[in-house]
């Protein structure tokens, strides 16, 4: 069999020369050019801010400018489509960049490969619909699977009981039984377990399948026929897995059975950063097989940040960075004071504006109109006002109460129109292109026409506007769909409840055109409803601002600090980044003193599953700024061992700039 080998010659330095010029790559040193070069099965595991993605771009460039086969293809697979959105960007008007985005090569997320290659495919065999992959739908025609008796006794059984049926998953591929997985409240024996698996078997013959079920039936094609592994395998012998770190345990076991390391005739070669795996942390504890250790490269050295950050930030790697980590960035000026905020205990009100007050004093004032200042929390659940006292603060919002925790997600979908519209003007308002404001309404309309008719299925992604417009074929309804973009979005009116009366007829005149019904269902009636905002009058007095973006003004000028959580931000970039004291089971920095202070240095595998879900979770956090890192924590943080004095100075004698509010 011809491998990987065969079809693309040994990289030469010639190859490199060219894919700097085209990237205007800088800085590639030994491990970076060792990446490049290489044509073996090969796990590269690179610090934040090291150039990752581009150098997968180059590496790409390489590969599809030396390919030979019109057939057999590279297979580029991540969480995301980040790299092929970064291809596009960096690649798009060249020739490589078109070779790699049309066959025989595929780059795309790991969903989307299973789906395309495996569950379609199984599904098709088997003469089943593939309807949809979207989980409300599918929640939603499990429920329309029901009969009406069954439908009201099941109701009545949920109502004695705090259980969520949208996290139920078929288990198996038998449709006529099927068997539930997930933790329901009675035995498979009982009628409401009958009713329910009777109910997401109808659904499922129906087509409709939740997000992470596809690999159910992707598993299913894999048993019956093994000759389609080998059959992908020929198809592709190169494959790329990007973000490797995020890749959970039932997904690695996909990919090392279809895309075994071990074999000669392909090349696997896994990227990402393990000390970053903050979406499946139970990997670390159970031992993950990245990066191997045998044939890995890693690359420690950041170009996002200086030595000052990287040295505080090194001492929270899970696994402890080859070399520790190396700060690229290059500084025009004096090291700037990462500071740690103490408040008082019960009392974490003026942290934000003093952490404000310290970036306006001290980030360059060439940084400043277009900083991005950041407050991250570990813990960002809803405020709980009988809450435990000695829990505070236990989320984000309690240093700021209009916090929106569901605003951080990304796809966030407000659950009624006119929080979205609301979403839509804002970004209007904060001086973004129409774009996105415009592609918000959309996506609303199209969202409210799904649920007044399960049997039209209008898929919700990207150029939604367009979509609209192209599905009104009459011109005076594509006329009234355009009417009542513009008057949403760029009339300066208060979405008042008897404003919102009107518009929301409007919304549901164009949707009865779309969904072909007049009736309205209860969930489209939910959706149309009046919901009041947040503070009254919030938009008026916060002109500009994004959701979940608090502004801090002072004499010298205004600073717009976004907040979120720690999750919601892997894989950006910020100037400045506060990490904020959370509770959760304890207080978040408070149980991370012990690495602070440098007691303790590196994570460690004995350690439980919370220590290390935090230390990943606090490494990711304090690799996010370019500029500026600060954390806030509680006075009692200092004081709890009476060493209040000797801690405070054995933070300043690490780097740190202490600040008592």
């Amino acid at each position: 069999m011809i491998g990987f080998k065969d079809l693309v010659p040994q990289i030469t330095d010639e190859d490199i020369s060219w894919v700097v010029d085209l990237l205007s790559l800088k800085e590639l040193d030994e491990r970076r050019l060792a990446f490049l070069r290489s044509r073996e099965t090969l796990d590269i595991s690179a610090c934040p801010g090291s150039g990752k993605t581009t150098l997968v771009v180059a590496k790409l460039a390489i590969l599809a400018r030396k390919w030979t086969s019109r057939t057999r293809g590279i297979c580029v697979l991540s969480h995301t489509n980040v790299a092929r959105q970064e291809i596009e960007h960096r690649l798009g008007g060249t020739e490589v960049g078109r070779r790699l985005l049309s066959y025989p090569h595929y780059i795309d997320t790991i969903h989307g490969f299973v789906s395309r290659f495996l569950a379609t495919p199984w599904l098709l065999s088997a003469q089943y619909r593939f309807t949809a992959i979207d989980d409300e739908l599918t929640h939603r025609m499990r429920f329309n699977c029901m009969n009406s008796a069954d439908r009201r006794a099941f109701r009545d059984f949920l109502g004695y009981r705090k259980f969520d049926t949208k996290k139920l998953r078929l288990k198996s591929t038998d449709f006529h039984t099927p068997v539930i997985d997930g933790k329901f409240p009675s035995g498979p024996t009982t009628r409401m377990y009958k009713i329910m698996s009777s109910a997401m078997g109808e659904a499922a013959k129906r087509g409709y399948f939740c997000y992470d079920e596809i690999f159910v039936l992707g598993k299913a094609q894999l048993t019956e026929r093994p000759s389609v592994a080998e059959g992908l395998r020929h198809r592709f012998p190169c494959v790329i897995i990007d973000e490797m770190q995020d890749t959970s345990a039932m997904q690695n076991e996909y990919l090392s059975t279809i895309f075994p390391r071990h074999n000669p005739a392909i090349c696997v070669t896994r990227v990402g950063d393990p000390n970053q795996a903050i979406f499946d942390s139970d990997v670390h504890s159970k031992g993950s097989d990245f990066p191997d250790s045998t044939r890995s490269i890693d690359i420690a050295s950041s170009f996002r940040f200086d030595p000052s950050i990287a040295s505080l930030a090194d001492t929270f790697a899970f696994f402890p960075v080859a070399g520790s980590l190396c700060g690229l960035r290059e500084r025009d000026h004096d090291p700037l004071p990462h500071t740690i905020f103490v408040f008082p205990d019960g009392d974490c009100s003026g942290v934000l504006d003093a952490y404000a007050q310290l970036v306006l004093d001290h980030l360059p004032a060439t940084l400043l109109p277009k900083a991005k200042v950041a407050a991250l929390g570990y813990t960002h659940k809803e405020i709980d006002p009988d809450g435990d006292p000695e829990h505070y603060p236990k989320t984000v919002g309690h240093y700021w109460e209009p916090y929106e925790r569901n605003a951080g997600r990304t796809g966030y979908r407000p659950s009624t129109l006119v929080e979205r519209v609301r979403l839509a003007r804002r970004h209007i308002s904060k001086g973004e292109t129409a774009h996105y404001g415009v592609e918000e309404i959309a996506r609303a309309l199209l969202h409210l026409v799904n649920l007044s008719n399960l049997s039209t299925k209008f898929k919700v992604g990207a150029r939604q506007h367009v979509q609209v417009q192209q599905l009104f074929t009459e011109a005076k309804d594509l006329e009234r769909y355009q009417q009542l973009v513009v008057e949403v979005l760029f009339k300066g009116d208060v979405l008042s409840c008897e404003r919102w009366l009107i518009l929301s007829q409007r919304f549901w005149d164009l949707t009865k055109i779309l969904a072909c019904t007049n009736d309205k269902t209860e969930a489209a009636q939910d959706y149309l409803g009046w919901v009041a905002e947040n503070q009254e009058g919030l938009q008026e007095r916060v002109v500009g601002l994004s959701v979940n973006t608090y502004r801090s003004v002072h004499e010298r000028g205004a600073v717009d600090i976004k907040l979120g959580s720690i999750h919601s931000v892997k894989g950006q970039t910020h100037t400045a980044t506060l990490v904020l004291e959370t509770f959760s089971h304890e207080p978040f920095l408070d149980s991370l003193m012990p690495w602070i202070l440098r007691k303790r240095v590196h994570g460690h595998k004995r350690l439980g599953v919370r220590d290390t879900q935090r230390l990943l979770a606090m490494y990711v956090a304090m690799t996010r700024p370019t500029h500026l890192l600060c954390l806030a924590i509680s006075n009692r943080t200092l004081v709890g061992d009476e060493q209040f004095q000797p801690n405070c100075q054995a933070l300043i004698d690490l780097g740190w700039n202490v600040q008592h509010l």
